[in-house]
C-alpha cells in the first residue's frame, strides 16, 4: 500500500512539474495593473498557474498577429481591444466563449457593453474595462457662490454640469476667459479623436454612420447640424488646441487652464495623479450632452473597452474561462479598480465600496444607464478607416473653411460608400 502512495504522489509531483501554465497577455497600460493585481489570488483559488505577457500597446496588436498567423501561438487568454475582436475572430484566431461550457455563469445581462462583444450571435470578448465619452469638469469653478451668480444673473439658470447642448455651448462661453482659462478643451488635431467631437453631436442628435444595411447616412441634416456645432464650440477653446490630441488636451486640463474637457472617462485618472494634476479632488464627469428635447432618450454614445477573449488554439479553454469568471466577478472588479480601471459591470459600477475611491462614478453608472454604449468605430474591418481616414479628414476640412459642412461631409460619404462596395457590403 505505502509502494503504490508513494508512486501515486511521485506521478502527481511530475504531473505538476509538467503542468503548463494559463498564458495572458496585454498592452502596458494602468487597466492591465488592475487585473494584474488579481492573479495571484485566482492561482490561489483554483490551483491554476497563469504567466502573462505584456507589450507596449504600439506594437502589441503585430505581436498577436504574429502569433497567429505564424501558428506559433503561445497566448490562451489575449486581452484586447473591442475594436480588435472582429478580425481575430473572423480569421478564427479567437473562439466563441459563450460556447464554452459554464459560460453563461458571466451574466451577460450585468455587463452594459455586452452587445458590441458578439458576432453572428456569438459573443468573443467579455468586457473588462470600459468609459463613456463625455465631459470631465472643474468642480470648483462649478460650485462657486460668485460663479453661480453671475451665471445664474447672465444665463437664467443655475450653473450646474450640462446635460443639454444649449447648457454645454452656455457653460463654455461663460468660462471662456483667456488666456488664462478657457471654456472647453478639445482635441483639433486631424485623427480620431477630432472625430469623435463631430460622432458624439451626431449620435446625440439621433444621427448614425450607417444604416442597416451598413450605407452612410451621415451627411443628414443631424450631421450638417454636428459638423456646424463642433466649429462653434472651438471658439470656446484654446486656439492651440486645433493641433491637441487626446494627451495634449489632458495636460491643458489637469492643468487648471480650462473648466470642461471633451474626452473620455480615462481623464479622470488623470486628474488625481498628484503628480502631474494641479486639480486633484476637483474634477467631476458628467456624460455627453443631448438636445434638451431628446433628454431622457436612451442614444448612442462613445464607448471604448477592452477585454479577454480566448485563443481557439488554447488547450485548455475551460481553465480560460475559469480566469474569465474569476478576474470579472463584481468583489475582484471593485477591489481591483482603484489601480487603474472603471469595471464593466453594473454590480461594480454601483457598489458602495467603489464610490469611496470613485466619487464620480455615480455620475459614471447613470451615464452608462442611460445610453446606448457605441465603439468609436464601427465594428468591421473597415471601421477604423471611416472614422479616422475619411471622417476626421472631412471635419478637418470644414473646420479649415476649405469645404461648407454640406460639401465635407458629402464628399465623405461618397469615400465610404466606395470603400464598402469595394469591401462587397452591397
Amino acid at each position: 500500500m505505502r509502494t503504490r502512495f508513494m508512486l501515486l504522489l511521485f506521478v502527481l509531483l511530475i504531473a505538476s512539474c509538467f503542468a503548463v501554465p494559463l498564458r495572458l497577455s496585454s498592452e502596458v497600460g494602468i487597466h492591465t495593473d488592475a487585473w494584474k493585481t488579481r492573479m495571484e489570488g485566482f492561482t490561489k483559488e483554483t490551483g491554476i498557474e497563469v504567466d502573462i505577457q505584456q507589450f507596449p500597446y504600439a506594437n502589441y496588436l503585430d505581436q498577436l498577429m504574429l502569433g497567429y498567423t505564424s501558428g506559433r501561438v503561445e497566448i490562451d487568454v489575449p486581452y484586447i481591444s473591442m475594436l480588435w475582436y472582429p478580425a481575430l475572430s473572423i480569421a478564427n484566431y479567437i473562439y466563441p466563449i459563450s460556447d464554452i461550457p459554464g459560460y453563461e455563469k458571466i451574466n451577460e445581462a450585468d455587463i452594459p457593453g455586452i452587445r458590441n462583444a458578439k458576432l453572428n450571435g456569438k459573443t468573443y470578448i467579455v468586457p473588462y474595462m470600459n468609459e463613456l465619452g463625455g465631459i470631465i469638469y472643474r468642480k470648483d469653478l462649478f460650485e462657486d457662490p460668485v460663479e453661480k451668480a453671475n451665471f445664474l444673473n447672465k444665463y437664467g439658470y443655475e450653473l450646474l454640469p450640462p446635460q443639454t447642448l444649449e447648457q454645454y455651448r452656455d457653460v463654455a462661453e461663460f468660462f471662456n476667459r483667456p488666456p488664462d482659462l478657457y471654456g472647453v478643451t478639445m482635441m483639433g488635431r486631424r485623427s480620431i479623436f477630432l472625430a469623435t467631437h463631430f460622432m458624439q453631436r451626431l449620435w446625440a442628435k439621433g444621427g448614425a454612420l450607417l444604416d442597416m444595411n451598413m450605407r452612410p447616412i451621415f451627411n443628414s441634416e443631424a450631421g450638417v447640424e454636428a459638423l456646424e456645432e463642433v466649429k462653434y464650440m472651438f471658439q470656446f477653446a484654446n486656439p492651440a488646441a486645433m493641433n491637441y490630441d487626446f494627451q495634449e488636451a489632458l495636460n491643458e486640463f489637469i492643468s487648471g487652464r480650462s473648466a470642461m474637457a471633451e474626452v473620455w472617462t480615462t481623464g479622470m485618472f488623470y486628474v488625481e495623479d498628484e503628480s502631474r494634476s494641479s486639480i486633484v479632488g476637483k474634477a467631476g464627469f458628467v456624460g455627453f450632452p443631448r438636445p434638451e428635447e431628446k433628454l431622457g432618450e436612451k442614444l448612442p454614445m462613445l464607448y471604448i473597452s477592452w477585454g479577454f477573449s480566448v485563443s481557439s488554439s488554447a488547450p485548455d479553454k475551460e481553465a480560460a474561462l475559469e480566469w474569465l469568471l474569476y478576474v470579472t466577478e463584481t468583489k475582484n472588479e471593485v477591489e481591483a479598480a482603484p489601480t487603474g480601471n472603471i469595471p464593466a459591470r453594473f454590480s461594480a459600477l454601483n457598489s458602495p465600496e467603489l464610490a469611496e475611491s470613485f466619487p464620480w462614478i455615480g455620475d459614471f453608472a447613470s451615464a452608462m444607464e442611460n445610453c446606448i454604449p457605441t465603439p468609436i468605430v464601427p465594428l468591421i474591418p473597415e471601421g477604423g478607416s471611416i472614422v479616422s481616414g475619411i471622417i476626421a479628414p472631412a471635419v478637418s476640412e470644414f473646420l479649415a473653411g476649405t469645404k461648407t459642412a454640406e460639401k465635407a461631409l458629402d464628399d465623405a460619404v461618397k469615400e465610404v460608400d466606395r470603400l464598402m462596395r469595394d469591401g462587397g457590403y452591397y
